[in-house]
This record gives structure tokens, sequence and C-alpha cells, in this order.
């Protein structure tokens, strides 16, 4: 079965312009008929009786026709002529409209061109269209606009692969040197030395997998929502932390106000141990870290603050990508220093895009860094 061949749009719009311009101009050579028309029909009336005792002859016209003849031919031409015209403009209208709608069709065809080499692999390409704001030109600047996202997404996911791999190549070309050596002087290899720093290096591993899977699961969306409260996660955290922060002599003050919020509860914890976790990891002895959670205007908010080394502005623009810490990019730190997977804060943004939240982080004028979030109380959505 053969499909009918599909006329283009090019061609409609040349057709649609043509039979528009027929329609107006047979109905303006009609309404130049019937006036005609009108004007000439009362003139031909019927012929006087000639008197039968009359010796004179009737006057004949010259050409030897009766003025209903001459009213009929006139008619007759002005009707054919009206044909003729209207022929003549009508294969007019229809190359102008194939003029008109080839020019105006030009900036569609570049899109296509332009979409025709994305498609080949040049994300880098864009329309860039001149001219007028109107809706062709829209239409373009929004394609540029989603391929300039599109470009940033790839090169985002491209450096996320490679810094992931980076990351899962250490711990285990770390346990293949150990093994090596080991396997190299096995009568002199301490084993429960051996085995400890095994046990570390899988550990590390195991973390950065789990911080994968939950960075994941986060930029997924939210699967079982439920009413929690998010003072009860901060305080949860600073318990759990509490350890951590007396060793690194940093002091945690919080000021937790009930507030409920519908979310992923495993998500929203994590969100906010991430956020204490690295206000006390990445802080410096005898430094303070506060947290605070409360309700303002329906809105959820957390803020929390640290002093410790300062963070400029360009280390604040990378700060949440995946993999990314203030002291520099996939670098481990030293066992009491700034360490880590770099996945925290990205993870902190992935939950809180989740949820429908807000995300401010601020560099402190002292040092250290304050991270304000905002999220829907009970669910509500702003």
């Amino acid at each position: 079965m053969t499909s009918r061949p599909r006329l283009t749009i090019r061609l409609r719009l040349a057709l649609l312009y043509a039979a528009t311009s027929a329609a107006a101009i047979a109905a303006a050579l009609g309404g130049v008929y019937l006036v005609m028309f009108g004007l000439l029909t009362p003139a031909v009336g019927p012929t006087p009786p000639i008197p039968t005792n009359s010796t004179a002859s009737a006057p004949v016209p010259p050409d030897g026709l009766t003025p209903t003849q001459d009213a009929s031919q006139v008619l007759d031409t002005l009707l054919r002529a009206c044909g003729v015209v209207l022929l003549v403009c009508s294969l007019g209208a229809l190359v102008m409209g194939w003029i008109v709608a080839g020019r105006m069709l030009a900036p569609i065809r570049r899109v296509t061109l332009t979409a025709a080499g994305i498609a080949a692999g040049n994300l880098h390409e864009r329309v860039a269209l001149r001219g007028p704001d109107d809706e062709v030109k829209e239409l373009a600047d929004t394609f540029d606009g989603m391929l300039a996202r599109l470009e940033a997404s790839f090169d985002g996911y491209r450096r996320f692969a490679a810094d992931a791999s980076h990351e899962l190549l250490t711990p285990l070309a770390t346990s293949q040197a150990l093994l090596d050596v080991a396997a190299a002087s096995p009568r002199a290899c301490d084993v429960p030395a051996l085995l400890a720093d095994l046990t570390e290096v899988n550990a590390r591993s195991e973390q950065i997998v789990n911080a994968l899977l939950d960075l994941a699961r986060a930029e997924h969306g939210i699967i079982a929502a439920s009413t929690v409260d998010l003072a009860g996660f901060a305080r949860d955290a600073v318990a759990v932390t509490s350890g951590e922060a007396s060793h690194r002599d940093v002091s945690v003050v919080s000021r937790l106000d009930p507030v409920p919020v519908t979310g992923d509860p495993t998500l929203l914890r994590q969100l906010v141990t991430n956020l204490v976790t690295n206000a006390i990891r990445h802080n410096k002895p005898g430094g303070r870290a506060s947290i605070t959670v409360s309700a303002d205007r329906g809105r959820a908010v957390m803020t929390v603050s640290n002093t410790g080394f300062p963070v400029t502005e360009d280390e604040l623009k990378q700060l949440f990508e995946p993999f990314t810490r203030a002291t520099g990019r996939t670098r481990h730190g030293s066992g009491d220093g700034p360490g880590g997977h770099g996945l925290g804060l990205a993870i902190v943004h992935a939950v809180t895009t989740a949820h429908h939240g807000t995300l401010t982080a601020t560099p402190n004028p002292d040092g250290g860094l304050t991270v304000l979030i905002t999220l829907p109380l009970d669910g509500r959505q702003s």
C-alpha cells in the first residue's frame, strides 16, 4: 500500500495564499460585473411599435444591432476579461505565496539544519537567529537555551563519570598495592595491619558507593512521602556527630523549633546529617557551628553556619557539584582534616530540589559558610 504524497508546508501556504487571493479577486470582479449588469440592463427597453399607416421607415442602427444585443456583447466581453484577470492574478498570487512562504519558513529551516547537526553530536552549535523579536525568533532562542542546558548537563555527566571513576579506582588501587606488597614478602607481612588497612579502604569504597546511591535516589525524586519533624532530624544529627565535634574541638550550638514537613524521611535525614557533618568537618580547632530550625511564613527554614577556612566565590559556585570540596576537587584530606568524598553537599542540593525547596549558600566574612534551606511547610509547594 503506497502512501499519498504529502504537500510541504511551503506549498500548502502558497496554495492557501493563492486561494484566498483568488476568492477576494473573484468577489471584486463579480461585484464589478453586477454593477455593469445593473447599469446596462435598464437601458434596454421594449421596441416601440411602428405605426401601420406610416410610410417612414424605422431607424436602423449603423452596425445592424439592437440595444439588447449591444448590452449582451458588453457583458460577455466583461465576463471574459474578468476570467482572464482572475486566472492571471491567481497564478501571480501562487508565485508570490511561494516566495513569501519560503522567506517566512527560512528560519525554521535553519533550526532544522541546526538540529540535524546536533543529532550528529555537535552540541556546541546554536541557531543564533537574528531579526525582529517575533514568534520564530522566540522559538529559535528557546531552542538555543535548551541546547545550552543539554550541553551543560552532558558535560556535567561526563565530569561526574570521570570523578566517580577516579574516586572508586583510588581505593581499589590502594587495596591492590597492599596485596602486592604482602604477596611479595609473605613472611614479613603483618597480617593484622594488612587486614586493618584493607578494612579501612573497603569502608571508604562502601561510603562512596552509598553516597552515589543516595545522590541517584535524591535526583530521582520523592518515592514515599510522610510528615516528619525537621528539628528532630537536626537533633539526631547533632547527637550523632557530637563525638566528632569534640574530637575536632568544635562547639555546636542549636536552636531547634518543631517544624513538620512532608517528604521522604530517609532523604531529609540525609540532608540534615550532611549539613551538620559538613559544618563540623570543614571547620577549624576551636571553631563554632550553629544549627537553627524554624518556621517562617509557611516555610520550614533551616540554617547551618560554621567558622572555618575562607571560601572564595569561585569555590562557592562549584561547591554543590559532585566530588567538589572547598579545598580542591577529588582530593582526600588527612585523617583529621577536611576529607570525605565530595558528595555531601551535592546530595543536599539534590534533596532540596526534590522537595521543591530553595538553597542559598553565603561565605562568612571571617571564614566558613552559611547554608540556608527553605522547604514547603506541611508539603505545601510555593
